[in-house]
C-alpha cells in the first residue's frame, strides 16, 4: 500500500541541499521497497529502531544507526534538517519532536509528515509550539500532509513522551517486568500471552521430551520467556526486531535469571539452531496498517526453526485464520484454547 505522507517526505529529502546536514528518522511504517524512493547521500544520516529496516537501509547504501531512538550521542545543534514520517505511538512521536529541539541548530527545520488520522495536524501544532514556528503545509493524496517547523530555539514545555528514554516496570503475579514506551503493549500484561502461558504446563506434559531449547519469536519485553522459564527448565532464545523490546527483554532475562540470549533479528532470520519449542504472540499490525503477511512470516519462521519433533504454540486474536494459514507449513494444527477473544493453536509435524 502506498504511503502518501512518505511520498511527500521522500521528494523533499531528495531535493534537499546536500551541503545541509540532515537526519532522517525511520520506523516500521517505511518498508524495504519504499526505502528505495530516497537516494543515499553523504550529508544524510538515518536512524531507525527496527532491525529489518536497518538492514534494508544498509543494503541500500545509507549511513544508518540502529537504536531505540537514542539521540544522546549526538552533539547539540548537529543537524540542519530532520525528516520524520510520524509513528503510530504518540510517545514515540513526542520523543522525536523533543529530540529535534536539541539536535537541530537554530534556524534548522523539522519536516513532519502523516495522515489526518495519524494526528498530523496536532503534532504540527505541538511541534511549532515547542520549536518555533510552522512553515507552509504541503498536501498530498488521501489527507497526507507535510510541513516544516522552523527551529527558533523555542522555550515551550516539552511534549509528554512518557519519559521515553527510561525503563519502567509492570507487575504480574508478584513478578516485576522491565518495560518502556516504544514496545507494543508496553504498559500492560498482554491477555493473549497470558492465555498461552496458562496452557504451557499441560502442553509440555504431552511432549515426548521436555523441551531443552525454546524460541520466543517476537518477544516484546519478554513476558512469555520469563513466565515460561518458571515452567520449563530450558535455554531460551528471545528474538525481536524492535530495539526497545530487545533492551527491555535483555534486562528481564538478567533480573529473572532466564538461561539463554536475546537476539535482535528480523523474525529470527539469522537464527540457525533447531528448537524443541517455539512460543509466539505474533504482531498483526505494522505501523498503522494491518499486515496479513506478518502472520505467515512468523509461521514460516517457526516451521524452519523447529526440529522434527518440535511443537509451536501460537496465540492470536480469534478472528485471525491462523489454522488455515498454518497448514502450509505444519501437518498437525489444533486450537487448544479459546477464551472468546484470543485462541492458542498448537502446531507440529509429528
Amino acid at each position: 500500500m502506498i504511503d502518501h505522507p512518505f511520498q511527500l517526505l521522500a521528494k523533499k529529502i531528495n531535493a534537499a541541499d546536500n551541503s545541509l546536514r540532515a537526519l532522517w528518522v525511520v520506523d516500521e511504517n517505511i518498508g524495504a521497497a519504499e526505502i528505495t524512493a530516497v537516494k543515499p547521500a553523504d550529508h544524510l544520516q538515518v536512524m531507525t529502531n527496527r532491525y529489518d529496516v536497518y538492514r534494508a537501509l544498509k543494503t541500500a547504501g545509507f549511513s544508518v544507526q540502529l537504536s531505540d531512538y537514542d539521540f544522546s550521542p549526538m552533539p547539540a545543534s548537529s543537524f540542519d534538517t530532520l525528516y520524520y514520517r510520524v509513528s503510530k505511538e504518540k510517545a514515540v512521536v513526542h520523543h522525536i519532536i523533543n529530540a529535534a529541539l536539541n539536535c537541530l541548530r537554530e534556524g534548522g527545520e523539522l519536516f513532519l509528515a502523516g495522515y489526518k488520522s495519524d494526528g498530523i495536524k496536532t503534532y504540527l501544532t505541538k511541534a511549532a509550539g515547542l520549536l518555533g514556528e510552522m512553515g507552509e503545509k504541503q498536501r498530498g493524496n488521501k489527507t497526507a500532509t507535510m510541513a516544516a517547523i522552523l527551529c527558533r530555539g523555542g522555550d515551550g514545555e516539552r511534549l509528554d513522551d512518557k519519559d521515553y528514554p527510561s525503563q519502567s516496570s509492570i507487575a504480574f503475579a508478584g513478578i516485576n517486568f522491565i518495560t518502556k514506551p516504544g514496545i507494543f503493549g508496553w504498559n500492560k500484561i498482554d491477555q493473549g500471552s497470558q492465555l498461552l502461558i496458562d496452557q504451557l504446563a499441560d502442553e509440555v506434559k504431552l511432549m515426548a521430551h521436555v523441551p531443552e531449547t525454546v524460541v520466543d519469536l517476537g518477544c516484546g519485553y519478554g513476558f512469555i520467556s520469563v513466565m515460561a522459564s518458571r515452567i520449563v527448565n530450558a535455554t531460551f532464545i528471545a528474538s525481536d526486531n524492535n530495539m526497545a523490546a530487545i533492551n527491555a527483554c535483555t534486562e528481564n532475562f538478567r533480573q529473572h535469571g532466564v538461561s539463554g540470549s536475546v537476539v535482535v533479528d528480523d523474525c529470527a532470520a539469522d537464527i540457525e539452531l533447531k528448537a524443541d519449542m517455539v512460543l509466539c504472540n505474533p504482531p498483526f499490525h505494522q505501523g498503522f496498517e494491518v499486515e496479513d503477511q506478518l502472520t505467515e512470516k512468523f509461521l514460516r519462521a517457526s516451521g524452519r526453526l523447529l526440529n522434527r519433533k518440535g511443537v509451536a504454540l501460537f496465540v492470536v486474536n480469534r478472528f485471525i485464520p491462523l489454522e488455515r494459514k498454518a497448514k502450509k507449513w505444519f501437518k498437525l494444527v489444533e486450537t487448544i484454547a479459546d477464551n472468546g477473544r484470543f485462541k492458542v493453536v498448537r502446531l507440529s509435524n509429528l
